[in-house]
């Protein structure tokens, strides 16, 4: 599949790969390079009060073993 780099380097998924991965608007993807090749991965978002409570609470579990 060839796609086009557009003005302000953008690109557009082709529909097919977009409902393959089941993406919907709004998602967030991480761009990485890797031996010359283009990577995207799928990543979820989460406010760092909710990291933190999730890390609070896996210590607790832990501790409890």
């Amino acid at each position: 599949m060839i796609i086009e780099l557009r003005k302000k380097s953008q690109i557009t998924l082709p529909k097919e790969i977009v409902k393959e991965l089941n993406l919907s608007e709004g998602d967030k993807l991480q761009i990485n390079v890797n031996d010359g090749k283009i990577v995207l991965k799928q990543v979820a978002i989460y406010p760092v009060e909710y990291i933190e409570k999730l890390e609070k609470e896996l210590k607790l579990l832990k501790n409890k073993k």
